[in-house]
């Protein structure tokens, strides 16, 4: 079982085409506020796959079973591709290794990840080798919650995965124009909710925030359940958009309730990987990530080696710059560099 990843739920916004003063002032008091949570690490620098000597790229191969890896900024982009990632993913199987993936997107749907990945060529992913927040949010409410009604702020795609395993739930889609009087209207509660579910939700509107409000407001049994926790999306090259955690903040303002994540990096989410992927050995996993918070130090702290590859977030700048306790045990450029890995170790 893999260790339980110390407590934070904080990502701090990807550093990519960000004024220095950005990054100094955002981002590194996030690396720092994680990092004085884990276990003394090896103060050794993070190295590149491809520069290790051949006998070295020989047993870093031989030194992990399982790979768990992030999806958006490392197997694709939220809006284009990374080139050859398929082929690595096709090469790691091929070398016996067991692969996973993960994310914090939950606004695709089960059918929209899977196309995904036949576009890139990636063979023989099954639906149940990815996990993302909806996914995991279904699994805590069957356990901590069973039968109750929900609120759901989340995307379309995700309430659909809630119909499918037959949890009820509420939501609001709200396309007229709203006055005082409807907007009363829309915030009148018939049902008391179990809990209120907030992810990524594209369509989100004030009127569906300040329903989840009043749900948190009215019932003190009323769970705050979150997905992504994400500050900022890196939506395609060269350009980053806000995230949603700042509206899950405004809910917290108004609620005085503490959000349990279910996504990246939260602890819960990294004991459901022991139980979902049976993992005995944490040190025989590699976690293979795009940013440093909720992709290395999460695979840190669950005790698995961690990889950063520079096709999504960060710049190797970014990597280095950041404290030591931060920065990944290997990285590279992309997953790609992985088939080049494997050519030499089979040569």
């Amino acid at each position: 079982m893999p260790a339980k990843p110390s407590q934070s739920v904080v990502e701090f916004p990807c550093a990519r085409n960000q004024h220095p003063l950005f990054i100094v002032n955002h981002i590194l008091p996030y690396i720092a506020i994680y990092c004085h949570l884990l276990p003394p690490i090896s103060m050794s620098p993070p190295r590149h796959i491809l520069k290790l000597s051949l006998e070295e790229q020989r047993q870093f191969i031989d030194s992990f079973d399982l790979v768990i890896s992030d999806c958006d900024g490392v197997v694709w982009l939220l809006v284009g591709w990374i080139p050859n990632t398929g082929p690595a993913v096709n090469a790691l199987k091929a070398a016996g290794k067991q692969i996973k993936f993960v994310s914090n997107n939950s606004f695709r749907s089960e059918e929209g990840y899977m196309e995904k990945f036949r576009h890139i060529g990636a063979k023989n992913v099954q639906e149940d080798d990815i996990v993302h927040p909806v996914k995991t949010i279904v699994r805590y409410l069957k356990k901590h919650k069973p039968g109750e009604r929900v609120f759901s702020l989340m995307s379309l795609e995700a309430n659909e995965t809630l119909r499918k395993h037959n949890i009820e739930f509420e939501s609001l889609q709200v396309k007229e124009h709203l006055t005082a009087a409807s907007l009363v209207d829309h915030l009148a509660i018939e049902k008391p909710v179990g809990a209120v579910l907030f992810d990524i939700h594209l369509d989100l509107s004030y009127v569906e925030l300040a329903k989840a409000i009043r749900h948190l407001q009215e019932n003190e049994d009323c769970q705050l359940i979150a997905g992504g926790s994400d500050v900022v999306m890196p939506l395609a090259e060269n350009l980053n958009v806000a995230g949603f955690f700042d509206f899950l903040e405004h809910v917290k303002r108004y609620t005085q309730r503490e959000a349990t994540f279910l996504g990246k990096p939260s602890p819960i989410l990294g004991e459901m990987f022991g139980e979902m992927f049976e993992i005995r050995e944490p040190k025989r996993c590699i976690f293979i990530g795009d940013t440093l918070v909720q992709d290395v130090q999460f695979g840190k702290a669950c005790g698995f080696q961690s990889l950063l590859v520079l096709s999504g977030c960060l710049t190797k700048e970014d990597m280095l710059n950041a404290p030591v306790a931060a920065q990944p045990d290997y990285y590279a450029d992309s997953l790609a560099d992985f088939t080049q890995l494997l050519n030499n170790v089979q040569k």
